[in-house]
């Protein structure tokens, strides 16, 4: 504590979770706190306000503007000022925490409307601990009764707030409460990217653009509809993606169950807060999602849209434009590291380097002409490729509800799962509830097993296109996305003569896109006659198949001769 002949210089803290909460409003609680310390005499430093802020999701140093001066302005207080305890901690933990924390630094706790919490009197820290105890206990009745009344409401499909709110919708207020309706703006902009993305455009790609047409993300949106200050957030790959896969596309709402240890109970974190897991489609008694607003896209487009970002998780795809058709199709040939484009100069043309020529500790491998080995690695593909007929991926909708039903055997089995334990004993209320959801289920399940004619998918259908035309209209990034997710990968090593290697790790998945004729065919057939012996792979060197043994031997074959 300060000098007698200073003045005691407080601190007072604000907080409330929900802004039109009328019986704790901002304006009541500083002027309680104002009060207090005018009786006392402490002089008011400063004001720390935390609006729309939890105090059982967050710890009194995680808050905005008090964390500040917790962490950074604690050298400037002597006592902090609330309005009431549960304005600063809901939790046992964090209180004791806050305790501990003033005792470091010589900082009390007072508040202007409890006795009990006065930190400068004897024995305030533990009956205010005790007290503490009281009000998390109340804590846990109120979130049970929140979270009852939560499940209900989301079963009749409205909203329930809590969460952000999904891309494409804006939260309603209607005579049976809040519910989520399209958003004008961004369902064209969702339509315009599902097209994007199945015309194979990159996600990279897409977001970038969004960014540059200063498209707002899904919280700017729901800012400007509340009328609150846009963040200026901005579109990711990954963000879009997640968005653009959720089920809330399709009208779902979707739920977080809490996280449950083998006997049942709710596991939590170091801070005694509850763990949850991954979002998932809320059901209803029957088993069936609950439909929450109108769908944005359909379940034909949604399945393409899952099907197809799914298909890309190893693409690799550049996270710029290409400036070379090798970069990371290139690697040199002594130690393995990726090769880089080296701009030309006076005469000498661009060329590829390994990359260890950055470092003290070089290889001693030396360069190639990148016009020339780019031009080898085309023709080659080419020559392999060229006249085959390319194929295109169409979207076979099928004749089942194969989505539905994968979920509806998963959640089964996570249900199944509790039988028996905890609070799912034999002759149980919850066990009883347990038993007739999984009976729901079960009906579903036959329901949907039954209707299953023909499962969806890709199909590959004919373009009249060869694969030689489709290769000359792409860009350069285009170019270099094929090769990188073919596994086309070459090495070479300029040491003495130039030796050069081109490996097609994913043979037959060129193949899978062109109706073979020519090399291609032949090489697919040789690969297929001789995956039967265990050989690992084929090699293109100097104009001949290389078979690549289990024992690394390798046996050339010459093109065109695999029969």
């Amino acid at each position: 504590m300060s000098s007698p002949h200073k003045p005691i210089r407080a601190l007072i803290v604000v907080r409330l979770s929900r802004v039109t909460d009328a019986t704790t409003s901002p304006e009541r609680q500083l002027e309680a706190c104002r009060t207090l310390c005018e009786q006392r005499g402490y002089e008011v430093v400063g004001v720390a306000q935390d609006l729309d802020v939890s105090a059982g999701l967050t710890t009194p140093f995680e808050r905005p503007q008090l964390g500040d001066w917790l962490e950074n302005r604690f050298h400037e207080v002597d006592v902090i000022v609330v309005y009431r305890m549960d304005r600063i901690v809901r939790r046992l933990l964090d209180l004791a925490d806050l305790i501990r924390w003033g005792q470091t630094h010589s900082v009390s706790l007072v508040s202007a409307t409890e006795s009990f919490l006065d930190l400068t009197s004897t024995f305030g820290d533990i009956i205010a601990l005790l007290v503490a105890k009281v009000a998390e206990l109340e804590l846990e009745a109120i979130s049970s009764r929140i979270s009852s009344a939560y499940h209900h409401n989301r079963q009749l499909g409205k909203w329930t707030g809590g969460a952000q709110v999904p891309w494409g919708y804006l939260p309603r207020q209607t005579d049976d409460g809040w519910r989520l309706f399209p958003d004008p703006e961004a369902v064209p902009v969702i339509h315009e990217v599902a097209e994007r993305v199945l015309a194979g455009e990159p996600l990279r790609a897409i977001a970038h653009d969004l960014n540059e047409r200063k498209v707002p993300t899904a919280k700017d949106r729901v800012n400007a509809h509340l009328d609150r200050e846009a963040k200026g957030y901005e579109w990711t790959s990954g963000g879009l993606k997640r968005s653009m896969t959720l089920p809330t596309m399709l009208g779902y709402a979707t739920v977080r169950e809490p996280r449950r240890d083998a006997t049942g109970e709710i596991m939590r974190d170091a801070r005694g807060r509850k763990m949850y897991e991954a979002e998932d489609v809320l059901r209803g008694p029957d088993g069936s999602p609950v439909q929450r607003a109108e769908p944005i896209l359909t379940k034909h487009v949604f399945d393409q849209l899952s099907a197809e970002l799914a298909g890309r998780e190893n693409r690799k795809e550049p996270t710029k434009r290409s400036n070379a058709l090798l970069l990371r199709v290139i690697y040199c040939g002594v130690c393995g590291r990726p090769c880089y484009r080296l701009k030309g100069g006076q005469g000498r043309r661009p060329r590829y380097r390994c990359s260890s020529a950055q470092y003290k500790s070089t290889c001693g491998n030396g360069s190639v002409v990148m016009e020339e080995l780019d031009e080898l690695v085309e023709s080659t593909v080419l020559n392999l490729m060229g006249d085959s007929e390319r194929l295109q991926r169409v979207w076979d909708a099928g004749e089942d509800n194969g989505a539905e039903l994968a979920d509806l055997n998963n959640t089964l089995a996570d249900l199944a799962g509790q039988l028996g334990r905890g609070p799912y004993r034999a002759g149980t209320p919850q066990r009883a509830a347990l038993d007739a959801n999984i009976e729901a289920l079960d009906r579903r399940r036959e329901e949907l097993a039954a209707a299953t004619t023909r499962p969806s998918g890709w199909t590959w259908q004919p373009t009249g296109e060869t694969f030689r035309d489709w290769w000359e209209s792409l860009d350069l990034t285009q170019q270099n996305v094929y090769l990188r997710t073919m596994g086309v990968k070459v090495t070479f090593d300029k040491r003495d003569e130039l030796k050069l290697n081109l490996e097609l790790s994913e043979l037959q998945q060129m193949a899978a896109e062109v109706k073979t004729v020519g090399t291609i065919d032949s090489m697919t057939r040789t690969h297929a006659t001789m995956a039967e012996y265990g050989i690992a792979g084929i090699e293109i060197r100097d104009g001949k198949a290389v078979a690549v043994l289990p024992t690394g031997e390798r046996v050339e074959i010459p093109l065109g001769t695999a029969d």
